[in-house]
């Protein structure tokens, strides 16, 4: 997404949600041991974005996730590279539940720069509105039974639903690698998903199948003029 938009995304999210942060797992560091990347395409969307990221190197130990005491976040769908991506649906999941509920994010299908909100309420309860590319609003849906303190998140596809904790996934393969965004991303994390192969099985290991950006929210010193047309996607119905 644009600076610009992604500005007036935040602000509205500020005025309408309050302020909000994402916060990662605690005391979360490399993964050990990182995960061959192959093919340089997942590389080279790094580099075309100006991120100073490594694939090979700078995996972060992370599958699950909390919110803050605010509990609001936005999820971006950053690139594609895959035959499956009107396909594609990504979601949220109980990680600690062991046949975990799936609570459904964003479709592939919106393609890249299509966003969705979260907000986290008291009560395990998440709203997420759906946005395109351009902003518009799309759906909203309500979710109870969701664990704020404790989720990770999945991708379906035709071929089956993988897993950001390895162990729930077909031999216990990892599907999603998780980096830190550098420069004018600092703070955010990239979602990097390799689909599954047959039945579930292993991919072509490349991780640039959907990239996802997971953003947190912080107040704005200015609110744009346009304020008003985007504070009323965000409104509850």
């Amino acid at each position: 997404m644009n600076r610009q938009l992604r500005a007036i995304i935040a602000a509205a999210s500020v005025v309408v949600l309050g302020s909000a942060a994402l916060v990662s797992q605690a005391n979360a560091g490399p993964r050990v041991p990182q995960v061959p990347v192959v093919g340089g395409t997942l590389q080279a969307f790094f580099a075309g974005i100006g991120e100073t990221i490594n694939v090979n190197t700078d995996q972060q130990d992370l599958s699950v996730f909390q919110h803050s005491a605010s509990g609001n976040a936005l999820l971006t769908l950053k690139y594609q590279s895959s035959p499956n991506a009107a396909t594609q649906q990504v979601g949220i999941y109980n990680a600690s539940a062991v046949i975990p509920p799936l609570f459904f994010l964003l479709s592939g299908s919106v393609g890249p720069l299509g966003f969705s909100s979260m907000s986290f309420k008291p009560g395990n309860i998440v709203t997420v509105n759906r946005f395109d590319a351009n902003g518009n609003f799309l759906s909203q849906t309500t979710f109870g039974g969701v664990d704020p303190t404790n989720f990770g998140f999945y991708l379906s596809v035709p071929n089956g639903t993988t897993f950001s904790q390895d162990y729930r996934n077909v031999g216990a393969l990892p599907h999603m690698l998780v980096f830190a965004g550098s420069g004018q991303n600092a703070g955010e994390f990239f979602l990097c998903w390799d689909e599954p192969g047959t039945s579930g099985t292993a991919g072509d290991q490349d991780f640039d199948d959907c990239v996802l950006i997971l953003e947190s929210v912080s107040p704005l010193a200015t609110v744009p003029s346009t304020i008003g047309g985007v504070k009323s996607l965000y409104r509850d119905k």
